[in-house]
């Protein structure tokens, strides 16, 4: 509890001054919670993401490891206190873990977002001593058939096998879960929760299918079987109310209460968009170096041609920063909505234990055994 309640400490000036630039619509001095598409390349064709349909020519573009340091460098200068790897599949790239570990070296937290397919002994193993504060693993049923259909291919016992492996060779790492909910799995979706806890992992968070964001340009016609409309919601609704009892009664770590009523408020009347706080708190940056608000947004310039501080703070990034504040977009997904959750001062006040949970999963080593 002392390590969180300092770090929460330290954090609050940035905090503050994210809060007081929000409002008067300019830069803060600090960039808390970078995400990174560290590839484009993907192994998987999951039926709700078209990552892996981007351009195979554009692999030889991607910034090398060392321009990645590059970027650590500016976000240690900006005070990042996570750092976000996403992709396409990050572990396509044979120098993340090395990455992993400059990011660690520079006193920065580092989590990880993977389908799971590649956690096999050799990297696994890889990932022992690189510092990795948690992991996230795609997972989007109980049921090994459902989570085949939805990601294209038979990777579910693969997957379970190497969370066991990872759980055994680096317990020191935070395992989560991140199950998104689809017209194709919402059955029975609370069955996730004690599926989870049976997997040993430390957190689980539930996504909504959602067609802006990094899916913005996928074709609506190619999410068949998988959308919501509003005359799924007398079914989706009790699914939606047995998961909140279930994550009201487990001890993992899970959404906010506000985000997981916010899933039923999605599809019904009363949903209510937050004041969005991409640009200010967080940024993308894609592949390619290309850095934006958010992937709702393509960059505007590239850590190529300038460092991070100077597209931070320059009038084209601030365009961007425009843009968010005009975006009719109503994001509810555990990174955005979460983090603007957090940053309205209910949000803060309400949820304050559960930040303490998130900073101890996100910010150190070994939550499973600090839990116990």
């Amino acid at each position: 509890m002392r390590r969180q309640l300092f770090c929460i400490s330290k954090s609050f000036l940035p905090f503050l001054d994210v809060k007081i630039c929000r409002n008067l619509k300019i830069a803060p001095k600090s960039i808390l919670f970078p995400v990174i598409w560290i590839t484009n390349k993907c192994n998987l064709q999951c039926r709700m993401c078209d990552q892996w349909n981007t351009d195979p020519a554009l692999a030889s573009e991607e910034l090398s490891a060392s321009e990645w340091y590059s970027f650590v460098d500016s976000a240690r200068r900006m005070r990042a206190a996570v750092i976000v790897i996403t992709g396409g599949e990050p572990f396509l790239r044979e120098d993340l873990c090395g990455i992993i570990k400059y990011i660690r070296k520079k006193n920065i937290a580092c989590h990880v977002c993977t389908n799971g397919t590649l956690l096999n002994k050799d990297t696994v193993n890889r990932l022992k001593g690189s510092g990795l504060n948690s992991i996230t693993i795609s997972l989007d049923s109980d049921c090994a058939e459902i989570h085949n259909q939805m990601r294209g291919a038979d990777c579910f016992d693969g997957i379970v096998k190497g969370m066991g492996l990872l759980r055994r060779t680096v317990p020191e790492v935070n395992i989560g879960i991140n199950c998104v909910i689809t017209k194709r799995n919402f059955h029975n979706i609370w069955r996730m929760i004690p599926f989870a806890e049976k997997l040993g992992v430390d957190q689980i968070k539930f996504d909504p299918v959602h067609t802006n964001l990094m899916h913005r340009k996928k074709d609506l016609s190619s999410f068949a079987g998988l959308l919501f409309d509003k005359d799924d919601f007398p079914e989706l609704r009790p699914e939606i109310n047995k998961l909140i009892h279930a994550a009201s009664q487990t001890k993992l770590l899970t959404n906010s209460p506000a985000f997981m009523k916010g899933i039923l408020n999605l599809y019904g009347r009363r949903f209510r968009r937050l004041r969005c706080y991409a640009g200010y708190i967080s940024c993308a940056v894609d592949a390619l170096g290309r850095v934006s608000p958010c992937d709702n947004f393509d960059g505007c310039e590239s850590l190529r041609s300038k460092p991070l501080e100077e597209i931070w703070k320059s009038p084209n990034f601030n365009s961007l920063r425009e843009k968010v504040d005009n975006c009719n977009y109503g994001c509810w997904d555990s990174t955005h909505a979460e983090l603007n959750i957090r940053c309205s001062t209910s949000g803060f006040l309400k949820e304050f234990s559960q930040i303490l949970r998130e900073m101890n999963y996100y910010l150190f080593n070994g939550y499973t055994n600090k839990k116990k």
